[in-house]
């Protein structure tokens, strides 16, 4: 009887398993410094300082006004005050 072509050598499985440990290893380091080098900086009102969200009027394509606290303007809007 012959062997199956299908299967691995110990070499391979030690090689595949060093690999993931790998892996593994450097995927917690990176996420180590990629928290610390993008770290979110401290908002006033995340600090209690400031009080209110800053929010901003703004203005659909169809013209109606709305209230917006976010950073980044919505879909679909002509234009948001500062």
């Amino acid at each position: 009887m012959q062997r199956s072509a299908n299967r691995m050598t110990r070499g391979q499985w030690i090689a595949g398993g060093l690999v993931c440990l790998i892996t593994i290893f450097c995927g917690i380091l990176s996420a180590r410094w990629a928290e610390q080098a993008f770290a979110r900086p401290a908002l006033a009102a995340d600090s209690g300082k400031g009080g209110e969200a800053h929010t901003r009027t703004c203005i659909t394509l169809g013209g109606k006004r709305f209230e917006w606290n976010f950073p980044n303007p919505p879909f679909g809007t002509l234009s948001c005050s500062d």
